[in-house]
């Protein structure tokens, strides 16, 4: 007899809880029954995770082209989708797919947006499956007509490969630990982890987290609340069972709005017989059974005091944690899930293939389905990801639709004040606006949205490049403008301020708070006008703070190092250095300032014409230095400084290098005709590493780019550029850090003389544009962020892999 062919479709078969539940349910239906499973991600799989899927005896789909697995899908028996919201799997579900029989299985919890489980889903299922009891109960299900519900929707929990952590034995340790595994952002995890964790009065306690995510904001807030030596943050752990060993109580206290839904590790952690602590959020509330597997708590206060409780009394966590052992054999893993799955598969069997279309459903009356705004308003197919994204959370969040069709001035700006507070799972977790507009970097709207909560967040720089991309993609009504013009007045960009004011005047006349800001500005931009008159500033314009308190000799050591680079850098004629002297007379200044300079002219033969251009700045005034500020490009640091002045004055959003970084800087056009400084070489490569893979993955990556690159011939005229916009530059550094140690203790490589190693940042389009054109080369990885590169257009560059030769 043939096998049962079922192909598996997952958004991205990555690290998580979904793919791991995919490959160890299809991994025991194959020793159950007579079976054949395949999967294909819509996203490039990992390749551990690949490799995994083989070894359990799955075939994997090495394609993510739609056309390729609608040719896998014509071969399968059954389609088995993995769902939850994803731009990929939301496009995928409303393209033309051939006949099948289809199953989608929720991977979520359902009920909060952005991951919702909405009636088009169910209608497009042959059969519907949630994960857990919980999202059974929805409406989305309980309404459904009762014959239909019968035929078509069943419960089976997300499943955890028990293997992993099979014989469990609690191991000795000195501490009390409470463990947490998982996504270490507040997108899952509750907001206020470190506090109410710090709070519990419990002697000798440890925080142990595994997982990877925003660890350094974590350790900040514990230094913050001087308990820092309570927290190990361990980042991504793959062998969880020697974590669990460890455990005596496993602290999982989840955000309210999180779309957890069974999860795997939790499972887990309680086949170990870890007495787990939860809030009643998302399908959390279905897997502990309060009091007799763990303990479910109400409150912040409640949770610290559930983890002083059990801390307390040895004999109820050895209860509740072999409870939950035995909870978790019965109902919960992979073996159970598979013997719950087979049997659906086996009926649906019993159907015809059928092609479907989106939004049109097979179980009752068209007439019978409810109507969206946006069905009746019609939205134009540029906004197709805006459109996709409101349908994907079935408007629960009736603001989006409200930004996007309303034409009441009032309306849209109250629907648009609620987006920019939008949680952190709405607007930047998995299936969040950010996500689509990553996707669909021309949907006006998406950037709309992302740059209101920007704005919110005041990253004002980033607010003003999405507000921008907006404008320039469609969303051009002129709130967007006053938007803009808002962010623009409070970095004090004022002629960009005024010229979105222009725009919105031209469209509003009649709008009294625009007319009120024009003015402000206008006489702000006519008093900066004429503020730095008495100044010759260039294209580059850098500036120093000497102490000049500071010993005379001690002080023309600092400034003549900075003058010597500058007058020997090959675009010294586009610059200027500016030196503060507000702690002493411009007389003063002056004189060390000549003696410095004649120095340099007759010890060291430094020639000085043609630039750089050198001046004092003496006392500003307030405006002064607002205006001044907008025309730097860098602060150079010296060994003494003016700390005074410089908290004094905000350099917030000025780059800051020491001396040393000039000689190797190229000033570089934009396209806006002003200059920027670029560390640059003769040969620059650039590299776009997948920080959301895990540490170990890209630490690997990184090495192999890193080794090849320090023993090239040429590497002292080489600069490696690493893109870190999806991570923050201090987990980007301490993955670095980590990858030079490795080189140097195991490959006993030595750095000195090159290549140069240097992380982004965020940059502007304009600077990735003018960035761009100065590369030599991309070097591929298995793992890159591809939303970045398609974002960016960087597929243009050259893709290079240098060798030796």
């Amino acid at each position: 007899m043939e096998p049962i062919k079922v192909l598996h479709i997952i958004p991205w078969l990555c690290n998580g809880g979904a793919s791991r539940a995919t490959i160890a349910t299809a991994k025991y239906s194959l020793k159950l029954a007579n079976f054949q499973h395949s999967v294909a991600s819509l996203t490039e799989a990992d390749p551990f995770m690949a490799d995994m899927a083989i070894k359990e005896g799955l075939s994997v789909v090495n394609t993510t082209k739609r056309e390729e697995i609608c040719s896998e899908m014509e071969k399968a028996d059954i389609v088995h989708i993995h769902y939850w919201n994803n731009p990929q799997m939301c496009e995928f579900l409303r393209s033309e797919l051939p006949a099948t029989r289809l199953l989608i299985w929720f991977h979520i919890a359902g009920e909060h947006p952005p991951q919702v489980i909405t009636r088009d889903l169910v209608d497009y299922a042959d059969f519907a499956i949630p994960c857990n009891p919980y999202s059974r109960k929805l409406p989305v299900f309980e309404n459904l007509p009762p014959e239909v519900k019968l035929k078509k929707v069943g419960m089976v929990y997300d499943a955890a490969d028990f293997a992993r952590v099979a014989d469990v034995q609690p191991k000795p340790h000195d501490t009390f630990n409470v463990g947490y595994i998982g996504s270490v952002s507040f997108s899952k995890m509750h907001r206020n982890y470190v506090s109410m964790s710090a709070a519990a009065n419990i002697p000798h306690v440890k925080f142990v987290v595994c997982g990877g995510g925003i660890h350094n904001f974590l350790k900040q807030e514990a230094e913050q609340l001087g308990a820092s030596e309570k927290f190990n943050f361990r980042g991504f752990v793959e062998d969880i069972k020697s974590e669990i060993e460890k455990f005596d109580v496993y602290g999982y206290p989840l955000c309210e709005d999180t779309y957890a839904a069974a999860e795997l590790n939790l499972q887990e952690v309680m086949y170990g017989g870890v007495p787990p602590v939860v809030f009643p959020h998302g399908g959390i509330r279905s897997l502990v059974m309060n009091n007799y597997t763990g303990l479910v708590v109400d409150s912040e206060l409640e949770y610290s005091q559930a983890l002083e409780y059990l801390y307390h009394h040895p004999e109820e966590r050895s209860r509740l944690g072999d409870n939950a052992r035995e909870y978790a054999k019965q109902i919960f893993g992979a073996e159970n899930a598979a013997k719950e799955l087979n049997p659906i598969y086996e009926k649906l069997m019993e159907l015809p293939k059928q092609t479907r279309q989106w939004g049109f459903p097979r179980e009752y009356s068209f007439l019978d389905k409810p109507v969206s705004i946006l069905d009746v308003v019609g939205v134009d197919q540029k906004f197709l990801g805006s459109q996709l994204f409101v349908e994907s959370i079935d408007e629960i969040v009736t603001d989006f639709s409200i930004s996007m069709t309303s034409q009441n001035i009032q309306r849209l700006f109250k629907a648009e004040k609620n987006i920019a507070q939008s949680s952190t799972l709405l607007s930047r977790g998995e299936g969040s606006f950010s996500q689509y507009a990553d996707h669909y970097p021309e949907d006006g709207y998406l950037r709309l949205w992302r740059g209101l909560v920007m704005h919110a967040l005041s990253l004002n720089q980033q607010a003003i490049s999405e507000f921008a991309a907006a404008i320039e993609n469609g969303c051009n009504h002129w709130r967007v403008f006053w938007y803009l013009a808002q962010v623009a007045a409070k970095i004090d960009a004022l002629d960009l301020a005024q010229r979105a004011l222009f725009d919105v005047l031209n469209f509003a006349p009649d709008f009294a708070p625009a007319q009120q800001m024009l003015q402000g500005i206008e006489a702000a931009i006519s008093e900066q006008s004429q503020a730095l008159d008495h100044l010759n500033l260039k294209d580059i314009n850098l500036i120093v703070f000497p102490d000049w308190n500071q010993p005379e000799d001690s002080v023309a050591e600092d400034l003549a190092q900075v003058i010597k680079a500058i007058a020997t850098h090959p675009d010294k004629s586009q610059m200027c250095l500016l030196i503060d002297n507000s702690n002493i007379s411009d007389e003063q200044a002056d004189i060390a300032l000549s003696s410095i300079i004649m120095g340099l002219l007759m010890e060291e033969d430094l020639q000085v014409e043609g630039g750089p251009e050198i001046q004092l700045l003496g006392k500003l005034t307030k405006t002064q230095w607002v205006s001044l500020i907008n025309c730097l490009d860098a602060k150079i640091t010296l060994e003494s400084e003016n700390k005074e002045i410089t908290q004094q004055v905000s350099l917030e959003g000025i780059q800051e290098f020491q001396i040393d970084y000039i000689k190797h800087c190229q000033a570089v056009e934009l396209e806006n005709g002003t200059w920027e400084l670029f560390k640059l070489s003769n040969l620059n490569f650039i590299i776009f590493p997948d920080w959301s893979q895990p540490e170990e993955t890209v630490g690997l990556e990184l090495q192999a780019v890193i080794k090849t690159l320090v023993n090239h011939p040429d590497k002292a005229e080489m600069t490696l550029l690493i893109d870190n916009s999806n991570i923050t530059p201090e987990e980007a550094d301490l993955v670095l850090s980590s990858v030079a140690m490795n080189l140097l203790m195991e490959e006993e490589i030595e750095f000195d003389g090159g290549p140069e190693i240097l992380l982004i940042g965020e940059l502007s389009p304009m600077q990735w544009s003018a960035l761009m054109s100065k590369l030599q080369g991309r070097i591929k990885l298995d793992h890159e962020n591809q939303e970045v590169i398609n974002n960016l257009k960087a597929d243009i560059i050259p893709v290079v892999e240098p060798d030796n030769n």
